[in-house]
């Protein structure tokens, strides 16, 4: 397995959650959502390199919160984050060490994913050496309804044309570090569309889990905690 980082963003403010406490630094089988993040890679790759991007405001006070629960781990990295989570993976990747190899495959995870499983990990791995990018995905369950210009009519679509993203997304390093050279775009909405705008096109889709969901609401967290 070619050397592997994992980029996790756990920079958010989490407003959306409510409460002071961004939602990944919430319990979760007593540790911070974000720390379940990291067990799963170092559970799948052992010898894993872990980036954590943390909130920039009071960054100091949550680095020594997180070492709190990591203090066995080998190779962790903690870095500010930014004002968007396109700030907070280029500032990882620019933390990343010189001698790291331009092959090394970088994951980049969202830090409210706790429960990524093993298989997905490896999966993205695997799909990352020989194309521009490799993005796990589940299949749309529910009814599509697109609404129109006037934001009151609507008309159904076809959901199995659609597919629900998840992370990690994972590349080569120096695709993503090229990639994220470029000015910001509101178009970037993970890193895949980042790689797309880059030119990098051959970004194939590989099975995700129903179990890699993303803590976003206090009822997210419960449905996390009975999938443990």
């Amino acid at each position: 397995m070619p050397q592997t980082i994992a980029i996790i963003v756990a920079a958010g403010s989490g407003l959306r959650f409510g409460g002071d406490t961004p939602k990944q630094f919430l319990e979760l089988d007593g540790a911070p959502v974000c720390v379940c993040a990291g067990r799963c890679f170092r559970k799948a790759v052992p010898e894993i390199r872990i980036i954590y991007v943390l909130p920039e405001r009071d960054f100091s006070l949550w680095e020594e919160f997180m070492k709190r629960f990591i203090a066995d781990w080998n190779d962790v990295a903690f870095v500010r984050g930014g004002k968007s989570r396109w700030e907070s993976v280029k500032n990882a990747l620019g933390a990343i060490v010189a001698d790291t190899a331009a092959s090394a495959t970088v994951l980049v995870h969202d830090g409210a994913r706790p429960l990524v499983d093993e298989e997905t990990i490896r999966a993205v791995i695997r799909a990352s050496v020989n194309t521009d990018g490799a993005v796990p995905v589940i299949p749309v369950t529910d009814s599509l309804r697109k609404i129109g210009e006037d934001g009151v009519s609507s008309e159904p679509v076809d959901r199995s044309s659609y597919r629900a993203v998840q992370t990690p997304q994972g590349s080569r390093l120096w695709r993503l570090r090229q990639a994220y050279e470029m000015p910001y775009d509101e178009s970037f909405t993970d890193d895949a569309s980042v790689l797309a705008a880059a030119g990098f096109s051959n970004i194939v889709l590989v099975k995700g889990s129903v179990r890699n969901i993303k803590i976003t609401t206090p009822e997210d967290l419960k449905i996390a905690a009975c999938l443990i």
